[in-house]
């Protein structure tokens, strides 16, 4: 089946060691990123649209011997993934073909439809990686992360700060910002897309790091409308985060107030200059992302590799 290789995918890429990494870029980029340091050979890709949802599996198939590591891991997901929602499932994969034999990185491409969304389908493929990555370690076949020592709790009457940092939440926001650098870099979406990418990485970040939170949760105040996430720690103080494109004066307010309350606010811009003026101890975030050329009557925005790792954070003084 041919694939347009322009459009944005969302996709999630798997390591020979069991690390996952999610981005969005065309499927010429991701193929890159398959391809990267393999030799001569060509990009293989496997549809699961069979298993129920519309997942692709891409790898890199070199013309010579491939002497790279075997992806034990994505060969997991890809049986897990394939593994039938009922016993009589007529599209159900052979048993024998559910075993595949990969090397490498390997991406696993999402493809928005009507029948299953994007978010749905990235929640499979990262239940399919805790799955493989559980399974093969029980085994013996992936290490098993070195356990760090617990740091000392503090003493009663000490205060507990969230993290190390000159400002409280401003290692918090770092910890985001390293992620936004890491992950997110795009190319002519629209601003609705580029909200949609940010905060599925925000709420994957939050998640990663022990934050239960919200979405568009009520502010204290009702004329504060909805924070876009709100999160909770049981051991940090709660942590608001607005996603923005504008500068608007009623944001830079709203989590002025926030940090007043007690929270840990942080502001991610992601368009248009830094704004001048930061509120006491609220935390920015500024994505120097750039419009691009319209597509119709919507502008596009661009956001390159290089411009997401000069990603600032600045606290309000």
């Amino acid at each position: 089946m041919h694939e347009p290789t322009r459009l944005d995918r969302h996709y999630l890429l798997v390591t020979p060691d069991g690390e996952l990494t999610s981005g969005i870029a065309p499927l010429r980029d991701i193929r890159h990123r398959v391809e990267d340091g393999a030799g001569i050979g060509e990009a293989g890709f496997e549809h699961l649209s069979g298993a129920g949802h519309p997942i692709a599996v891409y790898y890199f198939v070199p013309y010579d011997p491939d002497t790279r590591q075997v992806n034990t891991t994505a060969g997991g997901m890809y049986w897990e993934l394939t593994s039938p929602v009922h016993a009589q499932d007529p599209t159900a994969f052979d048993p024998d073909l559910r075993k595949i034999r990969l090397r490498g990185p390997v991406a696993f491409v999402t493809r928005d439809t009507e029948a299953v969304s994007v978010d749905d389908q990235q929640h499979q493929v990262r239940q399919a990686h805790h799955q493989a990555v559980t399974r093969l370690r029980a085994k013996g076949w992936l290490p098993t992360p070195r356990l760090q020592s617990a740091p000392p709790a503090p003493l009663p009457s000490a205060r507990l700060q969230p993290v190390e940092g000159r400002k409280p939440g401003e290692g918090i926001a770092e910890s985001l910002a390293a992620d936004l650098r890491q992950h997110v870099h795009f190319r002519s979406l629209p601003a609705d897309r580029v909200r949609e990418y940010l905060s599925r990485i925000v709420g994957q970040w939050a998640t990663r790091n022990g934050w239960e939170f919200e979405r568009e949760a009520p502010a204290e105040r009702p004329e504060d409308g909805e924070h876009d996430f709100l999160c909770r720690h049981p051991a940090l103080p709660d942590l608001v985060v607005e996603i923005e494109r504008g500068n608007r004066r009623a944001t830079a307010d709203k989590l002025a107030r926030a940090v007043n309350s007690g929270h840990i606010a942080i502001w991610l811009r992601w368009a248009g200059p830094s704004p001048r003026t930061i509120p006491t101890g609220v935390v920015l975030i500024h994505l120097a992302v750039v419009p691009a050329a319209r597509n119709g009557d919507r502008r596009t925005y661009t956001l390159t590799e290089q411009a997401a790792a000069a990603t600032a954070v600045v606290v309000g003084r």
